[in-house]
């Protein structure tokens, strides 16, 4: 028992470790889709932070998930003068949405793979439900902490905050669930069926 907690918190350090990697090295933690579709970029941290729950379960996704929401909390403090920063540098945007995710992931891992086979579509599926939940639940916080705070002088309308909010974030959330969907597929559903003793029964 004692060897196998190790080898959890092995293996959550280093997916924290490529969780850190991804956050402040650009070509690591998203895809630049501009030549294909104008303005798009697809963040894949998501990926990395699902897999964790998947192979590892629900404290070490919440932990990677942690760890994600921090970083892009601390970037954003320290870059101010955008409105990914404005959104961002809101702790409850930046740390509920990304710790939510993992505890998603190693809670479907726990309670329904052990039920329901594993297949390359049900990884597909928690990889695409871990980036449209992050996209969902940072458009909510944002709008009530925008609703709260006075941001009209950063350009923010006051009217229709959610639909302007929808219309910034939701453009890529397509291409990011697409994204996060197969790599989870490729490589989560490996890891998974390779370390299946990682992930604890309960």
């Amino acid at each position: 028992m004692s060897s196998m907690k190790n080898k959890r918190f092995v293996a959550t350090t280093f997916f924290v470790a490529l969780v850190l990697l991804q956050s402040f090295i650009p070509f690591l933690g998203s895809l630049p889709l501009g030549a294909f579709f104008l303005g798009a970029s697809v963040t894949i941290v998501p990926m990395t932070v699902v897999i964790a729950g998947l192979v590892l379960g629900t404290r070490s996704g919440l932990i990677v998930g942690l760890f994600w929401g921090l970083t892009s909390w601390v970037r954003n403090l320290s870059h101010p003068g955008t409105v990914g920063s404005l959104i961002f540098s809101n702790p409850i945007t930046a740390l509920v949405p990304r710790i939510l995710v993992g505890v998603m992931a190693g809670y479907l891992a726990t309670h329904l793979l052990k039920k329901y086979r594993s297949t390359w579509w049900t990884m597909f599926g928690l990889g695409a439900l871990g980036a449209f939940l992050n996209t969902v639940l940072v458009i909510l916080s944002t709008t009530v902490g925008f609703k709260i705070l006075n941001v009209s002088s950063h350009g923010i309308p006051k009217d229709h905050l959610f639909s302007w909010l929808v219309g910034i974030l939701a453009f890529n959330s397509g291409f990011e669930m697409i994204a996060n969907g197969i790599l989870v597929m490729v490589i989560g559903g490996v890891l998974v069926k390779s370390l299946p003793d990682l992930r604890p029964s309960k």
